[in-house]
């Protein structure tokens, strides 16, 4: 996205905008789940459709469908229950929990899926979002605070007084049924691309946050909404600063927002005073990038052995649409003249989800300029489906080539790269 260019963010507009299109509506969401008091309810949900998702992955069937109907199912039957649909309690929602991550770790057993794809669908990984998940996330939430939004007063009444609402004729279960709904959907779609620890974060952080500031009912809701943008934005910073798991970082940022907004309402400069450590804890985590040596530029240094005559390292970088993947690849060499460790041929060897491509990158290295040189250059991949990460190796030759090998790791490298939407 040429807008993000020349910021941090330019490498992971999926995670930008798809992290700040969860952490600005989740929270509206969640100030439900908090006043209800069934925060509980919230990571079980997202349990469930975890266990939805690796059931499908065990019978082949589409992911998301699967794992919306069998977390709708579990509200289904928790709403036939008599009292309040809300009084499932700490207990059967904590025994729900436990039932559902062992069944996620038995079902994840018995599929046949790789790993990575089972960590993507069943976890989440934000960094690799793209313009389709997003826009699915922000759709369900959208239409979910809709929803409520349409019947705000009758659910307010139901929240804070079940017992007087039902008294008056207001079907207080149903209006808690279509809350537990739209949660149900909204977790069960959001924790494909925020996956589970973060929707849980998104969910009830930032309304936590919210209501230490006083600001009465509307403004608590306004308030978490903005507050889950700027923790958002805030984590994100601090994970391409410190080079830090995403998902993480986040929640991390997410949750440093309550006791920054419980020390506001107490004294506005205590508040910016917890705000301030927080930052400068941050600074200090920041990543150290190790400066280069002189005289050669190295895409990663340590794969590089002191001394050496001649070393070869090529940098990725990938992009996916239309069902192919276009890689383009960065050469830094270095050779020496008469350098009996060049090899007749340098080949790469791309390696990913249900790929593996050898691509020539220089027919003859001998005919590489002594000294320090740089190449590029690119070629297309036709895939099925959308690989999420290339990694790679070098080669002296084709791999079916008899005396073929792969290179030594103290001479030649390959920095692999994850597969961005075009």
């Amino acid at each position: 996205m040429s807008w993000l260019e020349g910021t941090p963010f330019a490498a992971i507009p999926g995670a930008l905008l798809g992290g700040l299109v969860a952490g600005t509506l989740m929270p509206l969401l969640g100030m439900w789940v908090v006043l209800q008091r069934v925060v509980f309810l919230g990571v079980t949900l997202a349990q469930l459709a975890a266990a939805g998702v690796a059931l499908a992955l065990v019978l082949d069937l589409p992911v998301l469908p699967f794992a919306l109907a069998t977390t709708l199912l579990v509200v289904a039957v928790g709403a036939t229950r008599k009292g309040r649909v809300s009084t499932l309690g700490d207990s059967t929602l904590g025994a729900t929990f436990c039932a559902a991550s062992a069944l996620s770790l038995l079902f994840i057993a018995r599929s046949a899926a790789d790993m990575d794809e089972v960590q993507h669908v069943l976890h989440g990984n934000l960094i690799y979002a793209t313009p389709e998940d997003v826009g699915l996330v922000a759709l369900t939430l959208v239409g979910g605070l809709a929803a409520l939004g349409l019947f705000f007063k009758e659910l307010l009444f139901s929240t804070f007084d079940t017992e007087t609402a039902a008294a008056l004729g207001v079907r207080a279960r149903l209006w808690q049924l279509l809350l537990f709904v739209v949660l149900a959907v909204s977790l069960s779609v959001s924790m494909r691309t925020t996956g589970s620890l973060l929707s849980f974060a998104m969910l009830v952080l930032p309304p936590l946050a919210a209501l230490r500031l006083g600001l009465g009912l509307r403004g608590s809701f306004l308030a978490a909404s903005a507050l889950g943008l700027v923790g958002t934005l805030a984590g994100l910073t601090f994970a391409v600063a410190a080079d830090l798991h995403l998902e993480s970082s986040i929640t991390l940022a997410l949750f440093v927002l309550i006791p920054v907004c419980a020390g506001w309402h107490r004294h506005p400069i205590l508040g910016l005073t917890l705000a301030a450590a927080a930052v400068g804890g941050a600074w200090l985590m920041r990543a150290e990038l190790p400066e280069p040596e002189a005289g050669h530029a190295h895409h990663h240094d340590e794969l590089v052995a002191e001394g050496t005559s001649f070393h070869a390292d090529v940098e990725l970088r990938a992009r996916y649409g239309d069902g192919s993947v276009l890689v383009e690849w960065t050469l830094v060499a270095h050779r020496d003249d008469g350098d009996p460790r060049v090899p007749d041929q340098l080949w790469l060897l791309v390696l990913g989800d249900g790929v593996f491509h050898e691509h020539l990158l220089v027919a003859d290295p001998h005919e590489l300029p002594p000294g320090d040189s740089e190449h590029r250059g690119s070629f297309r991949l036709e895939v099925d489906g959308n690989p999420h990460r290339l990694d790679g190796q070098l080669w002296s030759g084709p791999s079916e080539a008899l005396a073929a090998e792969p290179l030594d790791v103290e001479v030649a490298g390959v920095l692999g790269c994850d597969v961005q939407p075009d």
